[in-house]
């Protein structure tokens, strides 16, 4: 059996020290790894060096991006980016504000670049408790293949808001309709830093609790998800104590939501208090 503090420990596992700031005229942008550093100041000219941080000064928003998509190749050819995924993210601090660029989203880790995403539970409200729909992640998906995850999560790309990338992402992953995903209630956000290697991602997750009626099946279209499960929350907590493999930032937003819906308590649960301050790192 795992401690439920284990599994928000495993997500937000980062030590900025091992990584070097970036700022992009007087704003800090991302982070980069020290061991990354020197490859990028040789081939990015536009970067350079201050002290202890990488600066990038004098570009406009136009420019960044291009910028940012010749070096894609460059850097994925040398195993320093995730090959590209044709998504553009923006790359902006807070969300909702004026974009420093453009970039494609495998790129958001290699400098450290805020992302945001949107996770959804979906529910069948009973007088015992809720039913959590709960996909297993396709097999032959580059992430978390085989995986459990939630409801419906996704990524924000460039340009679309919160409630867009909900409906989109909900259509996709669960057959959906617009109808029942606008009555998501929206419940916090949970950020993270994520180090995987080399790799940093500062993430904010805007999650929402999604009640379904107990008619409507999730129905995946997109290919992501093999099957959806409809799971009693005792069992889904069992699952999570017992190690069983959920995507790594799915766990955090199912304690989030036991917490939140009292189906966890004080007395009962020895990291109580230390679990509802999860991942509650100031979200940017």
């Amino acid at each position: 059996m795992q401690e439920l503090a284990t599994i928000v420990a495993a997500c937000a596992n980062a030590n900025l020290r091992d990584f070097r700031r970036l700022e992009i005229d007087g704003r800090t942008a991302g982070h980069v790894h020290h061991r990354r550093a020197p490859f990028l100041l040789e081939r990015l000219p536009w970067l350079r060096q201050d002290a202890e941080m990488l600066r990038w000064d004098g570009s406009n928003t136009a420019e960044r991006t291009q910028r940012l998509a010749e070096a894609l190749p460059v850097l994925a050819g040398a195993g320093l980016s995730r090959a590209p995924t044709g998504e553009l993210f923006d790359v902006v601090r807070p969300f909702g504000g004026t974009p420093l660029a453009q970039c494609d989203r495998a790129l958001l880790p290699t400098f450290g670049f805020p992302g945001y995403g949107v996770h959804v539970v979906g529910y069948v409200a009973r007088a015992d408790g809720p039913l959590i729909w709960i996909p297993r992640r396709a097999h032959d998906r580059d992430v978390a293949p085989g995986q459990l995850d939630n409801t419906v999560a996704g990524g924000i790309a460039a340009g679309m808001s919160a409630a867009e990338t909900l409906r989109k992402e909900a259509r996709e992953e669960a057959g959906l309709e617009r109808a029942l995903v606008d009555a998501a209630r929206p419940a916090g956000a949970l950020a993270y830093l994520h180090q995987e290697g080399e790799f940093l991602r500062d993430d904010t997750l805007f999650v929402y609790d999604l009640p379904m009626p107990p008619e409507i099946r999730p129905c995946n279209l997109d290919g992501e998800v093999q099957d959806f499960s409809l799971m009693p929350w005792q069992q889904v907590l069992e699952l999570l104590r017992d190690g069983t493999p959920f995507k790594f930032n799915c766990g955090p937003v199912l304690v989030d939501f036991l917490l939140r819906h009292g189906l966890l308590d004080p007395d009962g649960e020895p990291a109580y208090s230390s679990l509802a301050r999860i991942l509650r790192r100031p979200a940017h």
